[in-house]
């Protein structure tokens, strides 16, 4: 856990303002390019990260850059990054048009894109997940009692969590207890996660049932030196299993197929994982082009089929345990050190 100071520096950056201005002396946490995987195409710069009711970009276009062009990145947003080029900031581009090449600071900056979580909370009376910290806002989900949300910080009397590819807001008021994550692993104390990690989701009832099916699967103690293979864990994927028939992304197309919405599960538990030290990733697949839409981009994990899976080891001295579950368009997944 030895990213949690320098995430909480990191997380000062990434919550300012949409159209605050770019200081032109940021530290760059990350050296990029323009995306290359659209090699005919061009990636715009825009000033600021407002999206249109379409979900386009709705900033003025600063400049244009091509497939390779080198990028240094000084902030990390949900669905952007503000970037500089030759020593001097330019603005924001959507993060599925950059790749990163390399961390200047791996000591002290973690691999891009993981995000230490400091606190979670458990609601206890009906909640609103806002789109801004004002109450008059959109309200991009709706929980009740039960669910468990991890919290990235607090700014200004709200609870910022991330919500799919923007940040949320919940209302300091309404919750009962801000719980924090352990610093460190050695300092865990007993009952307390050593990571955990939320992803929302869309009302689809037998998508969110086979959430539920996977969940409970992958909740488990795993011992030092064990692996997980995720597909061998939940599989298979059948009605007999409890699963349910739900859209499936295979061959770059939307299909039924028992199971859909598994690589949710296997995404957010990488995005927990990718938090501790101990751990080893021995095979991780990324979605396609613009990945998964439930997940900031280069934050997922697919599973569920022969060329994609998820597969990890215990590395720690001691097991840890896995904790899984859904509630009101929530999914949590939280790690504590078994002792």
């Amino acid at each position: 856990m030895k990213f949690r100071f320098v995430l909480s520096l990191m997380l000062v950056l990434c919550l300012l303002s949409s159209t605050a201005a770019l200081a032109a002396d940021s530290d760059v946490l990350y050296n990029g390019e323009i995306t290359r995987r659209y090699p005919n195409s061009y990636t715009n710069v825009y000033d600021k990260m407002d999206l249109d009711e379409d979900g386009r970009p709705a900033g003025k276009v600063l400049k244009t850059m091509n497939a390779g062009n080198k990028i240094q990145i000084t902030a990390v947003y949900p669905g952007w990054v503000a970037i500089k080029t030759g020593g001097k900031s330019v603005g924001y581009v959507m993060r599925h048009r950059i790749d990163v090449l390399s961390n200047p600071d791996p000591v002290s900056t973690p691999d891009y894109p993981i995000v230490a979580v400091p606190y979670y909370t458990v609601i206890d009376r009906d909640v609103e997940v806002k789109a801004a910290k004002d109450a008059d806002s959109d309200t991009l989900s709706l929980l009740t009692e039960g669910a468990r949300v991890a919290i990235m910080g607090l700014e200004d009397g709200w609870a910022v969590v991330i919500h799919k590819r923007v940040y949320g807001y919940i209302n300091t008021n309404d919750l009962s207890e801000l719980l924090p994550v352990a610093p460190s692993v050695d300092s865990a104390a007993d009952g307390q996660p050593i990571a955990v990690f939320n992803s929302f989701y869309n009302n689809n009832p037998d998508r969110i049932v086979n959430l539920g099916v996977c969940c409970k699967f992958i909740s488990k103690v795993l011992r030092p030196g064990e692996t997980m293979n995720f597909n061998d864990c939940v599989s298979p994927f059948n009605a007999a299993n409890g699963y349910k028939l739900a859209p499936v992304l295979k061959d770059g197309e939307t299909k039924m197929g028992y199971g859909g919405g598994s690589c949710q599960v296997s995404s957010t538990l990488w995005d927990t994982l990718m938090q501790l030290p101990g751990i080893t990733v021995l095979r991780r697949n990324p979605h396609g082009d613009n990945a998964a839409s439930y997940l900031p981009h280069g934050m997922d994990a697919a599973s569920g089929t022969d060329t994609q899976n998820f597969i990890f080891r215990n590395d720690f001295d001691f097991p840890i345990r896995i904790d899984a579950s859904t509630h009101d368009l929530a999914l949590f997944v939280a790690i504590y050190k078994e002792l």
